[in-house]
Parts: C-alpha cells; structure tokens; sequence
C-alpha cells in the first residue's frame, strides 16, 4: 500500500504545473479558451487545497505567525475565486495569474506544516 506522502507528490506535481502555467499567463497571453481552461482548473484545485490548509490552520494556535500566513492565504483565495476572467484576453490572462497565485500561498501553506 502506497504511502500517504507517496500519493501527494503526484499531485503536488499537477497543482505545481498548473500553477506556473497560470503565473505564465500574464507573459504571452494564451488564447481565451486556454484561459478559461486554466480558470476552471485552478478553481477546482483551490477547494481542496483551501479544505487543506483549514484542517492545518485548526491545529495551529490562533493569532500565531503560521496561523496568520494561513489565514492570509485563505483569505486571498477566497478573493481570487471571487473574481471573473472580464471582458478581454488581458483581464483574463491576469485573473488566471491571480488564481495561480492564491494557489501558490495555499500549497506554500500545506508545505509549512
């Protein structure tokens, strides 16, 4: 049977792609389906990761330096997920990055704990 970490890493590896893919949006703009794609799949991946980080956070003592970078990263998530890809490629191409980047803090949080 395959070991817990042994199962994450994978994964860690697909949310690490998706990110950079989505940092790499603002560089030269992908089409607006590609957008869109990226979007979708970084919306999918922040549920969990966000699910994550709560559990993590809740064994945290409350106002504690680690607490707070949880915190954070929760909070600018939930910001990002707010948003919308807008009415053109640029404002799709920096939404994207946003979603990659609230997802980068998110998986930054999980590899702290």
């Amino acid at each position: 049977m395959p070991h817990h970490t042994e199962q994450a890493a994978p994964t860690h590896r697909r949310y690490d792609d998706l990110i950079a893919d989505a940092e790499a949006a603002t560089g030269i703009l992908p089409t607006i389906a590609e957008c869109e794609r990226l979007a979708s799949e970084l919306r999918e991946a922040i549920t969990p990761l966000a699910d994550q980080v709560r559990r993590q956070q809740d064994r945290l003592p409350r106002d504690t330096v680690a607490w707070t970078v949880c915190e954070r990263a929760l909070l600018d998530a939930q910001g990002a997920l707010c948003g919308g890809l807008g009415r053109g490629l640029r404002s799709a191409a920096l939404h994207v990055a946003t979603l990659g980047a609230a997802a980068r803090r998110l998986v930054e949080c999980i590899d702290r704990g």
